[in-house]
């Protein structure tokens, strides 16, 4: 009877330990945001072809049922709308914790209507709080609605792993 006991503790503790760890996953969810600035510059080489900055505030839906708002700011370089595009997002939670993310992808003009979809990879780069030395990657895939201007929106989905050591 003692060692089903003692069984039934060990089953439970470990239980208890992978729930912890999934609840602080990071890696998987859904983002929106704003776009709040953006800067371009005509290179001039080809019509069409600018590069730039922009910045987007939102919110993180977390799989794991956390939500955070965010900061993304990022580069591009498209020439009618398509081509690579880089940067960050700083996460903030209601704790005072952080959590950093790398990514880059490409953006692509799809469709008569012009829909404009984004897609790559990203690395969870660390953080502070709960969520410092935050590792880990994914993909993510998502649209952005409107122009490249201050006032549009994008969701992004994304999945993936990032935890903590």
């Amino acid at each position: 009877m003692r060692k089903i006991a003692i069984l039934i503790v060990a089953c439970g503790t470990g239980s208890i330990a992978l729930a912890a760890s999934a609840a602080d996953d990071l890696g998987s969810g859904r983002r929106v945001q704003n776009t709040t600035a953006v800067q371009t510059v005509e290179v001039g080489d080809t019509a069409g072809h600018m590069v730039g900055v922009v910045e987007f505030k939102g919110l993180t839906f977390f799989a794991s049922g956390q939500i955070a708002s965010h900061v993304n700011a990022a580069t591009f370089d498209l020439t009618d709308g398509n081509g690579p595009h880089a940067g960050y997002v700083v996460h903030r939670f209601d704790d005072g914790s952080t959590s950093v993310e790398k990514y880059q992808g490409q953006t692509k003009v799809e469709g008569a209507g012009g829909k404009t979809v984004v897609e790559g990879t990203f690395e969870c780069a660390g953080g502070s709080g709960r969520f410092a030395g935050l590792k880990g990657e994914g993909r993510y895939r998502g649209e952005r609605i409107g122009s490249l201007e201050a006032g549009s929106y994008v969701y992004i989905d994304f999945e993936g792993h990032c935890t903590t050591p």
